[in-house]
């Protein structure tokens, strides 16, 4: 017996020159996180592939047309009958000034370490959650470890604390 159909959603980390990030707050007559912040995109449709959702999705909600770097993470939702897996990918504004469609009542630029200061909808909250305690975790398991086990943790820990960095250094311009 299947206990859950998997959906597939898409986001975008979207970070101005200040390297904050834009989070957007759902209408508060939402079915899905009413009131909640979350970044922007949504559901993938029947047979579109998952950038042409996202590059859609950021349009419709935010009136911002962007190109998409790499993903960054992933993270599930569990809802009635539903479990959403969220790719969250980096990218960039090209074009278009922000307007919010009618799904959302407001947007908010933020750095990452200020996220807990605003109600997040549930799947974001557990990935801000989850890259704070890898970051934590890689941090304390590496205090006091010479230089070659900080080097091989490191390595170790690239898929998931790279591609945040490497994204986060492109948007602001550094290499």
């Amino acid at each position: 017996m299947i206990e859950y159909v998997f959906g597939l959603a898409v986001r975008v980390l979207l970070t101005d020159e200040k390297g904050k990030i834009l989070i957007i707050k759902r209408s508060t007559g939402s079915k899905t996180n009413p009131g909640k912040w979350e970044l922007p995109g949504g559901k993938v449709d029947s047979g579109e592939s998952f950038d042409q959702a996202l590059v859609r999705e950021v349009y419709e909600e935010t009136n911002l047309k962007i190109k998409l770097d790499h993903v960054v993470g992933v993270c599930e939702q569990n809802l009635p009958l539903i479990r959403a897996i969220h790719i969250v990918m980096s990218g960039k504004i090209v074009d278009g000034y922000l307007n919010l469609s009618n799904e959302h009542e407001g947007y908010a630029w933020v750095f990452f370490e200020d996220l807990h200061d605003y109600e997040l909808a549930d799947w974001l909250n557990d990935f801000v959650i989850n890259q704070n305690r890898t970051y934590n975790d890689y941090n304390e398991e590496n205090k006091d470890k010479t230089s070659n086990n900080i080097t091989s943790t490191k390595e170790a820990l690239k898929p998931w604390i790279n591609p945040i960095k490497a994204s986060m250094d492109k948007m602001l311009g550094k290499k």
